[in-house]
Formats: C-alpha cells, structure tokens, sequence
C-alpha cells in the first residue's frame, strides 16, 4: 500500500485529495505542515504526498507554494477536489447560540459571505479537520467549526449550517508529488485528471534590471508555449527577493517546451522543473 503524506488531521480535505487520486490503494499519512508534508516524503517515511497549490475562491496557498518550491520533491499529478464546508458544532447546540467559529484561514475566506452575517469571533485554525477535533476537545456549545462533512462524521458532530461556501464553484488544486527518483504511481482514484493534457510546473529566479523578467517569459511566447499560470513568492535570499513559479502547457521531455526551457535557462539565475503531469479538462 502507498503511503501519502498530507498537512492536516484525520478528515481533512488533503484526505480526500489523497483519496481522489489513489483511491484505497493509499494508507494517508497526516502531518502538521506543508513543509512536513515535503520533508516525510524526501525522507521516505511517506511514498508520496499531497499539497494544496490554490483555491478557486480564496486563491494561493502560500506556504504550500514555498515547501515545493524549495525542496526537491517532483510533481506527478493534479487533483481538482470540490471544497464543500459545513458548519458543525457539539450535540445539542443550535445555530442561535453560536458565539465563535474555527477553521482554517483558507475556508473563513471561502465562507466569507455567510459568515460577514453572523457577527461571530472567527478564530483561525492549523486546519479544518483539527478545528473540528479541537471543538470536541473543547466541549463548549457556544463555539463552531467549518469544516468537511467527513470530518464532522468522524468527529460526532452535528451539521448546523450546510454548504456554507460562497460559490458552488469552490475547488482546490491539490499537486500529487513524489521523489524524484521515485516510480511514478498510477492514478486510482476518481478524481484523477483526463482530457486537459500535459502541463508543466517550474520554478526560476531573474535578474533585477528593467525586462528580466520579459525577456525570460518572452522565450515561452516565442516558442508557442501557452502561460497558464505565473505567482512570485520570497525567495528566501534576502529581502525584496522573488523566485516565480509558473504553469506552462507541454512536457518538459518533449517539443516544443523541451528547447524554450534551454532559452528560459538563458534568461534566468535559477530555474528547476518541478514536474510534469496530466490534468484535468477544463473550460478555457
């Protein structure tokens, strides 16, 4: 059985992430970060791990951003998992009495709308299956959490709100990743990508003169290699310092991405592929 590292508690979302691409052949493995996550898979206490990239609600989760980008761990798959929260709270408590709520940063901002309505003490948590743990620890009828619906089944708690996003249109994209060297497992879940094809994902710094930064994208353009996506993150050198982390169609391994990333690399002071994968169809 594959062991898959994801950040979290037991009913977490990565969970069901995990689950959506290895189906149950996976034995999923929780930990506490993001950095975690990376760090159990290249030590190979985990076969392969599951990170959370972006949101369609909330958009980038940062700190996921920076433990890929800064380790060594390569990305073998996507999985586009709908985001669907609850709002749970303890048997016998009612929505009338509600008087704080918890969950993690990323799904109090998915549920802004509903939650701007309530004038409740929003409390951030690690994340949404252990702010669910956390309130039955806690044993108090006037607190909530948000989460998962698997989570509040594990947890015994009850559902007092359902559906509490902000759009029906709530997914995240979670990267699939293992080690480099690794073989590259088979999808087996039911959210394993089809129809969107081959798209790559890699990381790079520029110079800091006026066009670096054009003049690297512009050897993509010229190559014909649609930009899907581009974030700029602290690189972690010094202050004032990005690495960019871009999407790009094609494989790294085949034409025409194969030769642009030549010419990338000409324009650039550091650049590493971070993988390349299939994913889903999708509306452009």
């Amino acid at each position: 059985m594959t062991t898959v590292a994801f950040q979290g508690e037991p009913g977490a979302f990565g969970e069901e992430a995990v689950a959506g691409w290895f189906g149950t052949t996976a034995d999923p493995v929780p930990v506490p970060t993001f950095s975690a996550v990376c760090a159990a898979v290249e030590s190979g206490a985990a076969d392969a791990g599951v990170l959370p990239l972006e949101n369609s609600l909330a958009g980038t989760v940062g700190d996921a951003l920076d433990a890929l980008a800064g380790g060594s761990l390569r990305v073998v798959g996507e999985v586009l998992l709908p985001i669907r929260h609850q709002l749970l709270g303890l048997p016998g408590a009612d929505l009338a009495g509600i008087e704080r709520v918890s969950s993690h940063w990323q799904a109090l901002a998915q549920c802004e709308r509903f939650l701007s309505t309530r004038g409740w003490q929003v409390i951030p948590a690690a994340d949404t299956a252990g702010a669910a743990r956390e309130l039955v620890e806690a044993g108090d009828p006037r607190a909530a959490a948000i989460a998962s619906r698997a989570a509040g089944e594990r947890y015994g708690l009850v559902m007092l709100a359902a559906d509490i996003h902000d759009s029906d249109h709530n997914m995240t994209r979670f990267a699939v990743l293992t080690r480099a060297d690794a073989r590259t497992p088979q999808p087996d879940g039911g959210l394993a990508p089809t129809g969107g094809g081959r798209e790559t994902l890699l990381t790079f710094e520029t110079g800091h003169r006026p066009g670096d930064l054009h003049r690297a994208l512009g050897t993509l353009a010229d190559a014909g290699i649609n930009l899907s996506r581009i974030e700029s993150r602290p690189s972690g050198d010094g202050p004032w310092r990005y690495r960019f982390l871009i999407q790009v169609g094609g494989d790294a391994d085949a034409e025409p991405l194969r030769s642009a990333l030549v010419g990338l690399g000409g324009h650039t002071r550091s650049l590493r592929v971070l993988g390349s994968f299939d994913t889903a169809g999708g509306d452009d």
